[in-house]
């Protein structure tokens, strides 16, 4: 069966190569900007965002309470508004720009904080980007990719069906769309864990050797 499920997505991938590497490219692009975008940034703009990294790493090394259903509570609202805004797009028959522009302003933050952290911070900032960023983006990152392509494609779709005159069982479609798009959310909401419980150890941890 595992074998069966593996051969699935493999076909899939395959078939859909051509959207599946726009949406990387995509995403890509949108990390680039935000790590150059970096070096654009004011100096009083610098200062500030220093200021709050070296003022937040001093608050982890006294040990101070983090509160991780704060973090929970964002992390999902978040990443719930994300998956509602693509599954939206994705029934719309011009939704395919509004999809890329939200993947690549989601891959600017990732590209700017990691590039802020690198870029001002040298080492320090790699390691402290290494246990904040990286753990839950372990996640995050494959379902953007796999929730942005899901919603190019059924939004792709409807555009034949409206322009091509094509005649599609909708119905059935948008079962798979929306039922692909709840597995996606629950999987966000894994990251969210990962976001709330581990990675706070993983900061915590970069910290004692920063």
């Amino acid at each position: 069966m595992w074998q069966r499920f593996q051969e699935a997505i493999a076909e899939h991938v395959r078939e859909q190569f051509s959207i599946y590497l726009l949406v990387t490219m995509v995403f890509t692009a949108g990390i680039a900007a935000g790590a150059l975008s970096v070096r654009f940034l004011e100096e009083i703009q610098v200062r500030e965002l220093n200021d709050f990294f070296f003022g937040f790493v001093d608050y982890l090394s006294e040990r101070q309470p983090i509160n991780q259903g704060l973090i929970m509570q964002r992390a999902l609202l978040q990443n719930g508004i994300f998956v509602l805004a693509l599954w939206v797009l994705g029934n719309l028959f011009f939704g395919i720009i509004p999809v890329l522009g939200i993947l690549f302003y989601r891959g600017f933050t990732i590209g700017f904080s990691v590039g802020f952290l690198a870029e001002q911070n040298s080492l320090r900032g790699v390691l402290f980007a290494i246990g904040a960023i990286l753990p839950q983006n372990l996640i995050y990152v494959p379902m953007t990719i796999l929730s942005s392509v899901c919603a190019v494609i059924f939004s792709l779709i409807l555009l034949r069906r409206r322009f091509a005159g094509k005649v599609i069982p909708y119905g059935s479609y948008l079962f798979q769309y929306s039922l692909l798009m709840l597995i996606v959310a629950a999987l966000f909401a894994l990251g969210s864990i990962v976001e709330a419980i581990i990675t706070p150890v993983f900061m915590r941890a970069v910290v004692t050797v920063l």
